[in-house]
């Protein structure tokens, strides 16, 4: 029964991703924006210990949220540039959440493989199910949002940032806090 739950939420996670990577090749990156402003962003999930986590658990003036997976390119072109956006912001107030959409071994040992320094937790079932309540309609991943420390989302990023965009949007977001 395990085995086919895992199969089961496997071919789900595929097939929403593969869906979104279609769909979101001709949708424009900030197609709901709008729905995103008025959105707050506020959850509790599982670090890598198993601990149950919110984003007040590291203090921050803004936090750059960003879903992503082990196995997407995308998502693992984007880590370097995430990693050194973490460390080089850290003293404004900027911290980086990763939320990983895979099982927890494999994340493990991705973050320890790639010395993620930022918190890495485990989205899972639920880190789908936020991607379309944050307005991220086709599943697509990676999925970036700059958010306040009271949950406001102040700007986002469909698929990967480069580092002109990813400037700007933490630019952005510390003006607009």
């Amino acid at each position: 029964m395990k085995g086919r739950s895992h199969a089961v939420w496997a071919a789900a996670v595929i097939g929403a991703l593969a869906a979104g990577f279609a769909v979101g090749r001709y949708a424009a990156p900030h197609a709901h924006a709008h729905a995103r402003h008025s959105m707050r962003v506020h959850f509790t999930l599982p670090d890598l210990a198993g601990k149950p986590r919110t984003l007040d658990h590291w203090p921050a003036k803004v936090y750059l949220v960003n879903f992503w997976a082990p196995w997407c390119p995308p998502c693992r072109a984007e880590i370097p540039l995430l990693i050194r956006t973490a460390q080089a912001d850290k003293a404004r107030g900027l911290v980086v959440v990763g939320i990983a959409l895979d099982r927890k071994a494999k994340v493990a040992r991705f973050v320890h493989a790639h010395h993620i320094p930022y918190p890495v937790l485990l989205g899972g079932e639920r880190g789908l199910e936020m991607l379309a309540r944050l307005g991220d309609m086709q599943g697509a991943i990676p999925f970036s949002l700059l958010v306040t420390p009271h949950g406001r989302i102040l700007t986002g990023q469909l698929g990967a940032f480069t580092r002109g965009t990813l400037k700007a949007a933490v630019a952005t977001a510390f003006k607009r806090r």
